[in-house]
């Protein structure tokens, strides 16, 4: 009984927080919007502080932020999102995570009137694991597709530096000229020299966002070319032939690391398999795992040996180039 008022409170709790923050950033939004209407109707000197519209840094004290201070950095989920190209702010993306885990465990204590020492592994893999694995694939994604198409806009940079452009119009060109993912990242470089920023510290922002280092490499030879000197368009070509034979060096590993990835996938489903075939030819001889508080134990410690065996064969078969 404890165990489900628990879970309620718990439920409760977060949905509250939830429509809290969600009704607070709505009026953070429309005191903006409004300050910012009575700045420009009015005339007169205005003072630094005044003409800023960059929104001010406050000390989190709500309780909101002290659930979510143990939490992993909301800065490094917010370029995760960005990266993955989801539309999400970091605090709906912690909070959807938590009331998952909730959703979860209520319904396999509730509901199913399972153990709780089996309702909060499966809430850890389904409610916070899965969903992050299938952010990093996204990224993986986005970041394949990127590196694929990059050299073709380090080209076209060259190809405007010998007609004569300068290095930022070539920037811009390519931001018009090339599809995603790459129009999005050389969109956010103009906007960002647009408003008055430098591009070698435009480029460098992006590459800690992007965290790739080809694109590194490219900032690197931008900024140590307008220190240093020389001629651009020739380090750019050099450049974009180091990275095309970097990526089928890469594509070549991935093809021939396939077989180690295929054997993981196969051992790692092969319990899961052997289970449903079980379950299918004798429905009871499972159960004790599953009623049990010993049978909890024993599956909770054989899911973590295969996942710690999965874990090891995918991480023989990666390579650093």
């Amino acid at each position: 009984m404890l165990t489900k008022v628990m879970i309620f409170i718990g439920i409760m709790i977060l949905v509250l927080l939830a429509s809290a923050q969600r009704i607070k950033d709505a009026r953070d939004l429309k005191r903006r919007v409004d300050r910012i209407k009575q700045r420009k109707n009015t005339s007169g000197p205005k003072t630094i502080q005044e003409m800023s519209l960059r929104r001010k840094k406050t000390e989190n004290t709500g309780f909101s932020s002290m659930l979510l201070k143990p939490l992993p950095d909301s800065k490094k989920i917010a370029i995760l999102l960005e990266n993955a190209g989801v539309k999400m702010t970091p605090k709906q993306y912690i909070m959807r995570r938590a009331i998952s885990v909730v959703i979860i465990i209520a319904i396999i204590t509730l509901l199913l009137k399972k153990s709780i020492l089996l309702a909060i592994p499966t809430a850890i893999i389904f409610g916070v694991w899965a969903p992050f694995k299938w952010l990093k694939r996204k990224i993986n994604k986005q970041a394949q597709d990127f590196l694929r198409g990059f050299p073709e806009a380090i080209d076209l940079i060259v190809r405007g530096l010998r007609s004569g452009l300068p290095v930022s119009e070539s920037v811009v060109q390519v931001s018009t000229e090339l599809p995603e993912p790459i129009k999005s990242v050389f969109t956010n470089i103009s906007n960002t020299m647009k408003l008055g920023v430098p591009l070698e510290k435009a480029l460098m922002e992006t590459a800690k966002r992007l965290e790739l280092r080809e694109f590194y490499f490219f900032t690197t030879s931008i900024i140590l070319q307008r220190e240093t000197g020389g001629n651009l368009s020739e380090i750019l070509n050099n450049l974009s032939d180091v990275l095309r034979s970097r990526f089928m060096m890469k594509m070549k590993i991935h093809a021939l690391t396939s077989e180690a990835r295929a054997s993981a996938v196969i051992i790692g489903s092969l319990p899961f398999i052997v289970a449903l075939a079980v379950m299918a030819l004798s429905p009871k001889y499972l159960l004790p795992l599953i009623d049990e508080e010993g049978g909890n134990q024993a599956l909770a410690v054989a899911v973590g040996m295969l996942s710690f065996g999965i874990w090891s064969m995918r991480r023989m078969a990666r390579f650093e180039i």
